[in-house]
């Protein structure tokens, strides 16, 4: 088979590839270089997703299937324009692109973030409950609008088979995404008077999960976890980090604080994640693809690393996952 695999330069698309390299031919596609340290096994083009350029990769590897691996986070390093631009108008063209070249198969990741950390939430979250996360925070406007172009595609265009993943928080050692970079700092804040419930999924059970996606028949949304739940203050503990108590009228203000002096690039939407529960339920998933998690929450968090308070004021490390 075929494939092609967006993103192809972060730490989730290379553990994909290296687990489909044996068996398919791949071709990977991200606007950013591949890292130094690494090999993509296959071909790696260096391209915005809303380029010229896709429409010369497709019309000349013709593809069996593409994994869109490549959404572009919230983080210091992108403007919003440029996130919109990838985001938005890059999986608009790709979804066109897959429609005109008859690929086979589309797999999408997304995030559980679009659902949005709400007072009002229900107890667990489904896929079909409302994306609530642009309301309050528009630095999550692309990143919705991405899941809503997907979920349209899907129903409008039976004949791609097309699989939308929304996965919690994703961790492992290679994984440089801002819950990773919080923890391994040794300081993370955390709002007075709150302790949420959290999920998390370890790197391996996320390729796992993209894997069966492919691999199996089965187009639709689905939620995707890792084992069990754990309050904010132990996955602090674990970390071997220290937590940092804030009022929550000035968390917003003290996160942007945090975020200049520590490179770290947290986001201020984040800080309702760290207040309100946003619990999904993965069972469909589960049930329907047979999935379950190999590696516990707790061993994920302590795979990180150690915790070294120095690593607040170190440079900030690549961008190397979505």
């Amino acid at each position: 088979m075929r494939i092609l695999i967006t993103g192809a330069s972060g730490a989730i698309a290379r553990l994909v590839a290296s687990a489909l390299s044996p068996k398919d031919e791949l071709v990977g596609i991200d606007p950013r270089p591949a890292p130094k340290s690494t090999h993509f096994p296959g071909e790696f083009i260096v391209a915005d997703y809303h380029s010229r350029k896709l429409d010369e990769v497709f019309s000349r590897f013709k593809f069996d299937a593409v994994m869109h691996l490549g959404r572009i986070r919230e983080s210091q390093k992108y403007s919003p324009q440029y996130r919109f631009q990838m985001n938005v108008i890059g999986t608009q063209k790709l979804l066109e692109l897959c429609k005109n070249y008859q690929v086979k198969n589309l797999i999408v990741l997304s995030t559980y973030h679009v659902y949005g950390a709400h007072r009002l939430n229900s107890l667990q979250l489904t896929e079909s409950s409302p994306l609530r996360a642009s309301q309050s925070f528009p630095e999550l406007a692309d990143a919705v609008e991405l899941d809503h172009a997907a979920t349209t595609f899907m129903w409008k265009h039976r004949e791609v088979r097309t699989t939308i993943l929304r996965p919690v928080n994703i961790i492992g050692k290679h994984i440089r995404n801002t819950i990773c970079t919080l923890l391994r700092s040794g300081v993370c804040p955390k709002v007075f008077g709150f302790d949420p419930l959290m999920q998390f999924i370890d790197e391996k059970d996320i390729a796992r999960a993209l894997i069966l996606s492919l691999e199996n028949e089965i187009a639709g949304i689905f939620n995707v976890a890792g084992e069990g739940l754990i309050a904010y203050s132990h996955a602090i503990k674990h970390a071997q980090a220290i937590a940092v108590p804030i009022p929550p009228m000035i968390s917003v203000s003290f996160v942007r604080l945090l975020s200049e002096l520590s490179h770290i690039g947290f986001p201020p939407y984040l800080m309702d994640y760290f207040k309100y529960p946003t619990v999904v339920n993965d069972d469909a998933f589960r049930l329907a693809f047979g999935y379950q998690p190999k590696v516990k929450t707790l061993q994920s968090i302590r795979n990180l690393g150690p915790a070294n308070v120095r690593q607040v004021l170190a440079p900030k490390e690549t961008d190397e996952s979505v």
